[in-house]
């Protein structure tokens, strides 16, 4: 914010928050700016591709093993797991062959566009063989040359060929090919096995829509004919519709015009056609779509519990320079950017393959109008040039002020006590108002970008079509011959020459093609901003964890010896050292006492037990291992802590107590309570143990909430057990009877304590008096009262001297 807005009232805050036109000079920026960016497009290519391991899964599949089930694991490519289909290539050639004669396909004619078919079809064949049995690269350029020609001759059979017999030939030559793909087999102890391939949703869904813009476009070709030419100037019908509907003597090629009463019926067949077309396109169309959002939110999910289980294994340090909210904003909002990933793939790779249908289409008519279609893209990328930079830095700002707000909310929820105590609602407000309005601003400028570059697009686009629709009237008008009239005529529609049918086709073909480059601009835009958005989650994947597992750490099972610090150093900072050539031991059985002034190091001391640092200097061993060759996990296992803050969940008293020993039985929760004097406030909840608590542990008061800690941290029933000012906020009486259990629980486990209460301190074993995060002085509490000038007796005496004169007043 400028120092102009503090002028301003809240209400005109929310006013100049987004002017009509231009930037509020009121409100601060948040600029990145245009000619720091290094992104280009094999960066943005990269960031997509480094959300493959999501994608994989929902590609590949997982394999069903009858009496096994589904496995776990990600299914291979093509293979694995001594399994094969080299059955495959055999079927597919076998089928390949007896084709032709089984759907009743002259196979005497080798003439264009039969040919075409029957190469692409060779070509399948062909490559099925290394697929089914090279390896590495060549099995790769193999699989992507049978989709290539697989795309080929469904194409050719579909579009080109008159008749339904050469698609039902390149159909089941295709399904052979899958069925390599789908069904595996081995031979295993004597005995055939075999393996199915499922869940590869993506694959599915391609198929899906494949087949639907297939089923499009051949109807809408067909529809296009039958409306201008058989109805409005009663020519015959397309031969294969004429076949297909009983009535071959409508066709082309055995009629020169349609009667009355033959146009009648031809105008219910369009509307039966365009009726059922319409109901099943539209089913099919809700199918896909949910079907598209059910695959991405599965994507979305894998990648956020990555996310999240990154973010668990990073360190105090990362969590101690990053703010919470930031970090809420890159799991929830960022992680969702790698299903605007697949989002975006999905809508390029349909744009992409409808542009050069379209340009396919619309040369057949005229070269020209396919070199106008094509030409469309230069203007597009030029443009994209100057707008792709810009949507970059603009998209890093407006999310950086998005993680701002997010942080401002969890932030002031957090302190809600502090802000009602102090009345500082309408600072806190003003705050959250401010970062508000900056990230408002900030992602409109965004949407402004996209608004403003697809306007621009959109006129680029349209001087196109004006110029190709005045040529294709014109020629339509004075009825000049098509391109491609004798491929087209294999069809059997009337674009031979340019005529109404022809104009109005085209015109839908060249519109389609203008628009398809309009999307792919505009979608490519957008991937700008979800490449940044996995900018900033990859940010946090590619941060290695400080504590990690040695490769050959071993399990921690329990405490036999001890505890030894080893003159032991830390700092969080080169330049501030936290603690300095500490040295002591700790048994099984004791309770050791860790005091000194505030910041001499004592949580700090405790964390490099927990491992949750590492030392600069000196060695922590447990029973003579270094904490380094134990596995991370293990360590925690056998390490429960009471915390100062005393965390708790919007949860049962019960479910609190279980939160850290989920498998605890209910003697153990017993168990616990008995040890950290719950028992008097418990059995007086309205639900006692099934009592829900509030957020944050609300509904409890600041001592009982120190209990429940204690117990949480003693029904993990561990060996080690850290308390952090566990009886702080406890009466006197109350703190007695905890420390004289909590004594009698820990026999046989290393208790440390870390509290300023003398009379906890006297009770314990030994003491550790820290300062400047140096051991000043150890011993029992007997045997440092005895010096003279002890740091640790100067401290007991003004504690007592404190605790004297709040007694007297």
């Amino acid at each position: 914010m400028s120092d102009t807005s503090v002028d301003l009232t809240p209400d005109q805050q929310r006013i100049h928050a987004l002017p009509f036109l231009g930037d509020d000079p009121t409100v601060g920026q948040p600029e990145i700016p245009t000619e720091e960016d290094k992104t280009d497009f094999w960066v943005i290519l990269k960031l997509f591709l480094r959300a493959w391991p999501y994608i994989r899964p929902h590609i590949f599949g997982r394999w069903f093993v009858p009496g096994q089930g589904t496995q776990e694991n990600v299914a291979e490519g093509v293979g694995g797991g001594g399994y094969g289909f080299g059955y495959a290539p055999i079927l597919v050639t076998l089928t390949a062959i007896a084709g032709p004669f089984v759907v009743g396909l002259d196979t005497s004619n080798t003439q264009f566009p039969l040919n075409l078919l029957y190469l692409s079809i060779a070509g399948m064949v062909v490559c099925s063989w290394p697929v089914a049995f090279a390896a590495g690269k060549h099995q790769t350029m193999a699989a992507a040359l049978l989709i290539v020609m697989g795309l080929v001759a469904n194409l050719t059979a579909t579009f080109v060929i008159d008749g339904f017999a050469d698609g039902i030939y390149a159909a089941i030559v295709t399904l052979a090919c899958v069925a390599g793909w789908t069904f595996h087999f081995r031979s295993h102890e004597g005995r055939l096995e075999y393996r199915v391939r499922v869940h590869a949703h993506l694959v599915y869904f391609y198929a899906i829509t494949w087949v639907r813009n297939f089923i499009e476009l051949a109807v809408g070709l067909m529809l296009a004919d039958m409306l201008n030419q058989s109805i409005l100037q009663a020519d015959p019908i397309m031969p294969a519709l004429a076949a297909m509907i009983g009535a071959p003597e409508w066709g082309r090629d055995a009629a020169e015009t349609l009667t009355q009463e033959q146009r009648h019926e031809v105008k219910w067949l369009y509307a039966k056609v365009f009726l059922v077309n319409a109901l099943i396109l539209l089913q099919v169309g809700v199918v896909i779509a949910y079907y598209r959002v059910w695959i991405l939110q599965r994507i979305n999910q894998d990648l956020r519990l990555t996310l999240l289980e990154r973010w668990h294994q990073l360190s105090l340090r990362y969590h101690s320079d990053h703010r919470v909210g930031d970090s809420i904003f890159r799991i929830y909002q960022d992680s969702a950017q790698v299903t605007a990933v697949i989002d975006r793939l999905m809508g390029v790779t349909m744009a992409c393959f409808s542009y050069l249908t379209c340009i396919f289409l619309v040369t057949l008519l005229s070269p020209w109008m396919g070199l106008i279609a094509t030409t469309i893209i230069v203007p597009a990328l030029l443009w994209a040039r100057w707008a792709m930079p810009r949507m970059r830095s603009l998209s890093l700002a407006a999310r950086a002020a998005s993680s701002d707000v997010t942080s401002r909310v969890q932030e002031s929820f957090g302190a809600i006590r502090l802000i009602k105590a102090y009345g500082a609602e309408d600072r806190a407000q003003k705050r959250f108002e401010d970062d508000s309005i900056i990230s408002f601003h900030a992602a409109f400028r965004v949407r402004r970008l996209i608004a403003f570059v697809t306007i621009i697009m959109f006129t680029i686009a349209a001087a196109f079509l004006l110029t190709g629709e005045f040529l294709m009237a014109m020629w339509a008008n004075v009825g000049s011959e098509a391109y491609a009239n004798e491929l087209i005529a294999l069809v059997g529609v009337s674009f031979i020459i340019w005529n109404l049918t022809a104009f109005n086709w085209t015109k839908e073909q060249f519109h389609g093609a203008t628009n398809n480059v309009r999307s792919i601009m505009r979608q490519w835009l957008t991937a700008q901003d979800i490449a940044m958005g996995l900018k900033r989650v990859f940010d946090i994947l590619d941060i290695e964890p400080d504590i990690q597992d040695d490769p050959d750490a071993i399990p921690l099972n329990g405490l036999r010896q001890e505890i030894r610090f080893d003159q032991v150093a830390f700092a969080y900072e080169e330049d501030r050292p936290v603690l300095a050539d500490v040295s002591f031991s700790a048994q099984p059985g004791t309770v050791t006492a860790i005091v000194g002034p505030t910041g001499s190091g004592k949580s700090s001391l405790m964390g490099l037990l927990l491992r949750l640092y590492d030392p600069s200097v000196g060695s922590i061993t447990i029973d003579g291992e270094d904490l380094r060759g134990y596995q991370v996990e293990s360590l925690r296992q056998n390490i429960a802590v009471a915390l100062q803050e005393n965390v708790l969940f919007a949860l049962s008293v019960r479910d609190n107590i279980r939160y850290v020993a989920p498998g605890a039985t209910d003697q153990q929760v017993q168990d616990a309570i008995r040890v950290a004097c719950m028992d008097d406030y418990v059995d007086g909840l309205p639900e006692g143990l099934d009592t829900v608590l509030g957020d944050r542990g609300g509904k409890l008061s600041t001592g009982q909430r120190q209990r429940l800690s204690i117990a949480r941290a003693v029904v993990r029933d561990t060996p080690i057990l850290i308390l952090d000012e566990p009886t702080a906020a406890l009466d006197a009486a109350t703190e007695h009877r905890v420390m004289d259990n909590l004594a009698e629980w820990g026999r046989d486990r290393a208790i440390f304590l870390i509290t300023h209460r003398i009379s906890t301190i006297r009770r314990t074993d030994n003491i550790l008096y820290l300062d400047d995060g140096h051991i000043v002085e150890s011993g029992d509490h007997d045997t440092l009262m005895k010096r003279e000038d002890g740091r640790y007796r100067s401290f007991v005496e003004s504690e007592s001297s404190l605790f004297r004169a709040g007694e007297d007043t």
